[in-house]
C-alpha cells in the first residue's frame, strides 16, 4: 500500500504521526511538501517537492495550488503506468496541464473585478459555498479561506447534499457562492442554484468565460478561463481566494497573520 502524506511545511504533527503509523504497519510513504528536508521528508520513502517558494501568509494559497497540481501529475503517471490511460490520453492531459500557469495568471489578473464583487458583501454575516464533482473541494477551500482571514461564517457543501439539510440555512439575504464551471455535473449545479435563488439567496458563481447561460442564473459572476475539467480546481479556486482576501481587507483584517492560527500546527 502507498500512503501519500500532504503537508506544506512537512512538520504538521498529526500528519507526521499518520506517516509514522503507516510505515509501522508496512506501507510505503510518499510525501508531498514545499519544504526541503522537513521531518516528513526525512521519514518518508520518497518526496515530491512542490517548489512553490516560501509561503509567507499563514493561510496557504499558492502551495494549495501546487499541491493539487503535484497530486494530479502523480495520478496521471500512475494511470499511464497501470494502463488505465493510454499514452496518447496521458500526453493530451499533460499538454492541458501545461496551460495551467497561463490560466492561473489570467484568473489572478482579474483581481480588481473579484474585489469589486467582494466589497458588495462586506456586511453579510454568513456565506454558503456549493460545488459538484471536482467543484466540491473548490467550494471547501473557498469557505475555509473566508473563515480563516475574514472571520465570517462560511461553510462548504456538495451540491448533491444541499436538500438533505444545508438548504434550511438559506433565507432572503443569504449569500451562496457556487462553482459552476463546465464540468460533468454543471446542469445539476444550476438546479441547485435555482433552488437557493427561489428561497431568496444572493448567488455568486464561478463560471467560464463566455458562458452567458450560467451567468444568467447569478447575481454576480467571477469569470475564469475554460480548463480541462480534471484540472479545473487549480484555476477555479483562484477567484475564491481573491474574494476572501478582498473581503478581509475591506473589513480591516491582517490577511497574512489571521488571529488564532499558526503557520505550522505542532500540537495535536
Amino acid at each position: 500500500t502507498l500512503v501519500v502524506g500532504v503537508s506544506q511545511s512537512g512538520e504538521t504533527t498529526d500528519t507526521c504521526e499518520a506517516v509514522r503509523e503507516a510505515r509501522r504497519l508496512g506501507a510505503r510513504v510518499l510525501v508531498i511538501s514545499n519544504v526541503v528536508d522537513s521531518t516528513m521528508a526525512r521519514e518518508s520513502d520518497a518526496v515530491l517537492y512542490t517548489r512553490a517558494g516560501p509561503e509567507i501568509g499563514v493561510a496557504a494559497t499558492k502551495t494549495h495550488l501546487a499541491q493539487i497540481t503535484a497530486l494530479e501529475v502523480l495520478a496521471l503517471y500512475l494511470a499511464e503506468l497501470r494502463g488505465t490511460l493510454s499514452a496518447t490520453e496521458a500526453r493530451a492531459l499533460l499538454t492541458a496541464m501545461g496551460e495551467l500557469p497561463e490560466k492561473v495568471r489570467a484568473a489572478v489578473d482579474r483581481f480588481d473585478d473579484v474585489a469589486a464583487v467582494a466589497r458588495q458583501f462586506r456586511d453579510s454575516p454568513s456565506f454558503l459555498f456549493i460545488g459538484r464533482n471536482v467543484g466540491y473541494p473548490v467550494a471547501l477551500e473557498g469557505a475555509l479561506k473566508l473563515k480563516e482571514i475574514s472571520y465570517v461564517r462560511a461553510e462548504g457543501f456538495p451540491g448533491g447534499e444541499l436538500k438533505h439539510g444545508p438548504i434550511a440555512l438559506v433565507e432572503p439575504g443569504t449569500v451562496v457562492l457556487g462553482v459552476a464551471t463546465r464540468t460533468p455535473l454543471l446542469d445539476k449545479m444550476l438546479l441547485n442554484v435555482a433552488e437557493v435563488k427561489a428561497r431568496g439567496a444572493t448567488v455568486v458563481l464561478v463560471a467560464n468565460d463566455g458562458d452567458e447561460e450560467t451567468a444568467r442564473h447569478a447575481d454576480a459572476v467571477l469569470w475564469v478561463p475554460p480548463t480541462e475539467h480534471l484540472f479545473a480546481p487549480v484555476v477555479d479556486v483562484v477567484p475564491l481566494q481573491i474574494f476572501a482576501y478582498s473581503l478581509a481587507r475591506e473589513l480591516g483584517h491582517d490577511v497574512d497573520r489571521p488571529r488564532n492560527l499558526a503557520k505550522v500546527v505542532t500540537v495535536e
